[in-house]
């Protein structure tokens, strides 16, 4: 096969850059064609037994596009349609609380205010009581309050030592002067 190919391009070469003498005296074309005959041409094009190119077109590749959207109507079926059933079945066999009056002495929890059986659920077991939120938000508050208050003396004390003129560094007690060597050396490093 590689032969093949070797010898085609070899005959399209040849013919391409000067046709067959007989073929030209007699009025013939080439042995490869007419379009071998012109200059440019490098190989013919390949026709199959469907009467037709065959072209091989390069496109971007759809298979992830594809796997995507297969696992994400998977899974939206896997999740989905179980909670669509449980939804429909809590509508059809529990329903909607009714208002009624509060007896004398009772304090409804947090979680009584909400109508639904499935928005009950989820304030009594995943979302926080109003009484502790407002709790999180005062202390948040009060962390960010200190925060400027402490800015604000930060601000005051480094105007103060920019007024006097000491600041923060720090010193030393000097070393006495008895422990001082004055006696000439015979070599500095000494």
């Amino acid at each position: 096969m590689a032969a093949m190919s070797l010898l085609l391009r070899a005959a399209v070469a040849l013919g391409s850059r000067r046709p067959l003498a007989c073929s030209a005296v007699w009025g013939r074309v080439s042995l490869l064609g007419r379009a071998v005959s012109r200059p440019g041409v490098i190989a013919p094009v390949r026709h199959s037994s469907n009467h037709g190119k065959r072209m091989f077109v390069i496109k971007a590749t759809e298979f992830y596009d594809k796997r995507f959207l297969r696992l994400l109507r998977f899974y939206i079926g896997l999740t989905g349609i179980p909670i669509a059933v449980f939804v429909t079945l809590v509508n059809v066999f529990v329903g909607e609380a009714e208002l009624a009056e509060i007896p004398e002495g009772y304090v409804p929890e947090h979680w009584e205010y909400h109508r639904h059986p499935i928005t009950r659920w989820i304030a009594y077991y995943l979302l926080d009581p109003p009484e502790k939120t407002y709790e999180k938000i005062l202390a948040f508050l009060h962390a960010e309050m200190e925060k400027i208050e402490l800015r604000k003396k930060e601000k005051d004390v480094y105007w103060l030592m920019k007024e006097r003129g000491d600041g923060p560094w720090f010193h030393y007690d000097s070393i006495g002067t008895n422990l001082i060597d004055y006696d000439p050396k015979s070599t500095p490093d000494n």
